[in-house]
């Protein structure tokens, strides 16, 4: 799973509206529409906003064996 399809996945997996989200990430709800429906991608500092919202880190994942 990539990275917007995990922010996707955040979104779509909080208890929140879409428009909540937009309104409390400070991100302009169409834009979240437009990415949550694969239109557009969105810029990274749209995904630092929603990561910062929605309580979301990257972190390093185990080397396969």
């Amino acid at each position: 799973m990539n990275l917007s399809d995990r922010l996707r996945w955040a979104v779509l997996s909080s208890k929140q509206t879409r428009y909540a989200i937009a309104l409390g990430a400070g991100v302009d709800h169409a834009v979240l529409r437009r990415f949550m429906n694969k239109e557009r991608d969105i810029k990274l500092r749209t995904a630092e906003h929603l990561a910062e919202y929605l309580e979301l880190e990257l972190v390093r994942r185990k080397p396969k064996k």
